[in-house]
Parts: C-alpha cells; structure tokens; sequence
C-alpha cells in the first residue's frame, strides 16, 4: 500500500500577509492624508514649533470635549489598528493619551489598547495558519509550547516589558502555539500596561511643559525619559543575551 501524502497547502506567511496587507495599505492611506491635512493647515516649519504642537493639543482637546465619547472610540480604533499592523505610531498615541485622559486612565486605555492589538494577529495566526504550520513543523511547535509551560504567565509578562522577540513576530507565534485565550490575554495586557506607563505620563509632562507651566511635571519628563532608557538598555543586554546562545 502507498504511503498516504498531504495535499500541498499554502505557505503560512502568505496567508497572513493576503490577509494582511489591505489592513495595511488602508492605514498606511489614512494615516498619510492625516498627516496631509495637518501639514496644509500649518505654517513651514511647524513641526519643531512648540506653540503649533500645543495648539494643535488644544485642538484635539476640543474634539474630545465636544464628543467625549467619540473621541475615546476613534482612539481606540486607531490605537488597536497600528498596534495590530505593526505600524507607527502607537509611541505618538500613548503622549496623547497622557495629555488627554491623564497617566491613569491613560496608561490604562493604552494597555487596553496594545493587547487587543496583540489578540488580532495571534487569533489569525491561530484559526488561519495553525493547522498549516502544525503539519510541516509540529514538532518545533512542541517545543515552543514545552518553553510557554516551563516560564508560565510571567515569562510571557516578561516578553511584554523587554520585547527580546518583536511584536510582529511573538504575537503570531503565540498564536500558533497550544496557549489558550485567557493565558495570552491577561499577561499581555498586565506586560503591555505597565510598558506604556512611561510613555504616557512624559505625555501628561510634555503637556504642561508646552502650556508655560513645568512645575513638578519637569521631574516627571525626567523620570519617565530615565524608565525609558532604562527599558531600552535591558532590552539590547536581553537581544545580545539571546543572540549569543
């Protein structure tokens, strides 16, 4: 008898990037005309003037005093969308953040924010390309989830603080291992939280710098700048660590 063969399938990454890549264009495109409507609508040079960055602050404050609502929802999507697309502006957003709902709220609707971007391409990693990959490499699959288990949720708490492996790879390999919803979500949003705090409190610290009134908020520019040097140094010691294995 004539040993059974697999039908050739797809290769995983092009099924995700087909599925990817009109998301990406469509943000790419938006994010493109805001910038050009921001650009027609400032004077040369505007953007190392420190009054046109405030008055453009104030501006966005005033949207979202009209519709609080709205506001919150647009930032969200947008937040979600560039974080699960891998593509700038996610550090921009979490300085709003800071200057529009404050280091609290802020950092918490970042966080929020962050892990559903994270949840998108691990659930299409998991229900598009799982089967796939679990056929031609299942062993090192095994592998990866033998690591998961051995480090548990505050390896994964860990991989959120000091991103040793990039997002845009750790999240579809998450999703291609056997770790359940509940196990992906809950650490990545506790990791992802406390990453953004730094972030939006230099928001809530650039804001009162920009409107003439520094005070202690000097001090918290400062704090949040040492946090994130100290995060980007851990990080280089963590990826060389990782590379000379």
């Amino acid at each position: 008898m004539k040993p059974q063969t697999l039908a050739p399938t797809r290769r995983p990454s092009k099924a995700l990037g087909t599925l990817g890549l009109p998301m990406a264009l469509l943000a790419l495109m938006a994010l493109a005309m805001a910038a050009l409507a921001w650009a027609a609508d400032s004077a040369p040079g505007a953007w190392l003037d420190a009054a046109n960055w405030a008055a453009q602050l104030q501006r966005l404050h005033a949207l979202q005093q009209q519709s609080p609502a709205l506001f919150l929802a647009g930032f969200m999507l947008l937040f979600v969308l560039l974080s699960a697309l891998s593509l700038p502006g996610c550090a921009a957003l979490s300085l709003l953040a800071g200057s529009a709902f404050g280091t609290l709220a802020g950092t918490l609707l970042v966080g929020l924010a962050s892990t559903l971007g994270a949840l998108l391409p691990f659930l299409a990693a998991r229900h598009v390309a799982r089967d796939r990959v679990q056929r031609r490499l299942g062993h090192r699959l095994q592998a990866l989830d033998a690591l998961l288990a051995r480090h548990g949720a505050l390896g994964l708490v860990g991989l959120r603080l000091l991103p040793v492996l990039p997002y845009p790879l750790l999240n579809p390999l998450l999703g291609l291992s056997r770790l359940s919803l509940p196990a992906f979500f809950w650490p990545s949003l506790a990791g992802l939280t406390l990453a953004s705090l730094p972030y939006v409190w230099a928001g809530q610290s650039l804001l009162a710098l920009l409107q003439g009134s520094p005070g202690p908020h000097v001090l918290g520019l400062v704090g949040a700048a040492c946090l994130l040097l100290a995060g980007m140094l851990a990080l280089r010691l963590g990826r060389t660590r990782v590379a000379a294995r």
